[in-house]
């Protein structure tokens, strides 16, 4: 029989001899975890890339001299045309023209589209006024030009001038004191 007490001591001996292999084995686990993350942080890696993007430019201009151009982006803003002696005066019959020039700008070539022109005033009455337009080589416009010259484009390329030749013709239906305005009117639509 082990002394009073002695039991006392191994019970408490075989009590820290187990906290401390606990300890050790948490310890060695602890240990091994870490090696563990620090093996797998080595087996880890990222990859990024990254691009820049800019929109590119689109700007749809018309002159009315050949010369100069700018953006009309509405009616109210349209550029004014300068038609020959004679539009001021009309009678039945009478026979009108004026030269315009348009142009893309930017990044894109433009399908070219002409909506129909509008009339104001006493011309809002439909037939009172005919329209055409033809395309011509160069800035002008006369009745040689319909004689001569093309179809309006369906595109326009980048930097290149599309020049138009405008006529009106008044009609029988044509009263006097007849006033108004007519708008015409082309929409350009950029092509990637």
């Amino acid at each position: 029989m082990p002394p009073p007490g002695a039991k006392g001591e191994i019970l408490m001996s075989r009590a820290t001899t187990r906290r401390r292999k606990v300890l050790a084995i948490l310890a060695g686990g602890l240990v091994l975890g870490i090696g563990a993350a620090y093996t797998l942080a080595q087996w880890n890696d990222s990859e990024f890339a990254t691009g820049d993007f800019t929109a590119g430019t689109f700007v749809f201009e018309g002159s009315a001299d050949g010369v100069d151009f700018d953006d009309h982006a509405t009616s109210g803003e349209a550029a004014s045309l300068a038609f020959e002696t004679g539009a001021d005066n009309l009678a039945p019959g009478d026979v009108v023209y004026a030269a315009y020039a348009l142009r893309v700008t930017g990044s894109y070539d433009a399908a070219l589209t002409a909506v129909a022109p509008v009339a104001t005033g006493s011309f809002t009455t439909a037939g009172k006024l005919t329209y055409d337009a033809v395309s011509t080589s160069a800035f002008g416009c006369d009745e040689s030009a319909f004689a001569g010259g093309g179809a309006v484009p369906a595109t326009i390329a980048s930097g290149d001038v599309v020049n138009l030749c405008l006529r009106v013709t008044a009609t029988n239906t044509l009263e006097q004191g007849d006033t108004g305005s007519v708008v015409w009117q082309w929409n350009a639509e950029s092509q990637s």
